[in-house]
């Protein structure tokens, strides 16, 4: 009973914080807007507005850094905005000349999180409720397109078809647009509430409920993910080949697995109010020179709001 009543305060606290935090940092947001183009605003805005914190994308101990950068890239493209890079011998550190020219600037746009310890990296993104997916040649890994997802949205590809047969059935009709309307409405709620009965239903372990978060890990180049990584691993996965080759390059790994999921419409915008506050003045102050000097003639501690927004 008494740890009920800790958590639920805890939890208070954290909603406060996290309001207070939000009041600060949209005020903030409005005092630096006019220091960047109306043109530049709405693009951040717009990007923000499309990304996504469900899918994690981790790469454990790369040799070269041109293969991160490129994979930044891909997950900047695609919306995802974290990242996490597990250096452990620290052979990246000294060598990342390479990765704002492969990124093409990508990296100032995503959050990308470092760790020297491969179990202090899973063991945080436990903490946060993903589960651990790594990408795995070994027997026991499963195929990666035989997964079938919950979906977020109605695909394009399945909007369409439903459009096109709820016409075809319509012009016997006199095309009545609001019923066109209403059908497809209706069709769509059937369509998800018996998705939602077939996983809630079903154990194969094929089908993905929409709420699991999920890390996914791809590893060294040559070597593949480590013994370690392979044993804290929820599930291993590997991407099909039919031709005589044996892997696909690491960043061709990452965006054909991010493409196949943005394909089966669960890569959806998912931030929060304050999550998507921070990222906007993030990338505000990114663009105004002597950031700290503005914040602080504005009347802000900067080192707070840098801190808020890390």
């Amino acid at each position: 009973m008494i740890i009920n009543q800790q958590i639920k305060l805890l939890n208070i606290l954290k909603f406060y914080g996290q309001k207070k935090s939000l009041d600060i940092l949209n005020n903030v947001s409005n005092k630096i807007k006019p220091f960047i183009s109306d043109k530049r605003l709405k693009r951040f805005e717009d990007s923000i507005n499309n990304r996504n914190k469900r899918f994690i994308i981790v790469c454990e101990n790369l040799d070269n850094p041109g293969n991160f950068a490129a994979v930044v890239r891909s997950a900047d493209a695609i919306g995802i905005q974290n990242l996490c890079l597990i250096n452990e011998g620290g052979n990246l550190d000294s060598n990342f000349e390479k990765y704002d020219r492969v990124s093409l600037g990508s990296g100032k746009w995503v959050t990308v999180n470092k760790y020297y310890s491969t179990t202090k990296c899973i063991e945080k993104l436990k903490e946060q409720g993903y589960s651990i997916w790594a990408s795995d040649l070994s027997a026991t890994a499963f195929q990666f397109d035989q997964l079938i997802f919950q979906p977020n949205k109605l695909t394009p590809q399945l909007s369409y078809f439903l459009s096109e047969s709820i016409k075809n059935v319509n012009s016997l009709n006199n095309n009545n647009q609001e019923e066109e309307e209403l059908i497809k409405n209706l069709a769509i709620n059937e369509l998800y509430n018996n998705n939602n009965k077939i996983v809630n239903n079903n154990n194969n372990k094929n089908f993905i409920r929409n709420d699991e978060k999920i890390a996914l890990v791809f590893g060294n180049e040559s070597n593949g993910i480590s013994e370690l990584m392979r044993s804290l691993s929820d599930r291993r996965f590997y991407l099909p080949m039919v031709g005589f080759v044996e892997s696909f390059n690491i960043s061709v790994s990452v965006a054909m697995t991010l493409s196949f999921l943005k394909m089966q419409g669960v890569i959806t915008p998912d931030l929060s109010p304050l999550d998507k506050i921070k990222l906007l003045n993030k990338f505000v102050l990114s663009s105004i020179p002597k950031n700290k000097l503005v914040l602080e003639k504005l009347g802000f501690d900067s080192d707070l709001i840098l801190k808020l927004i890390k």
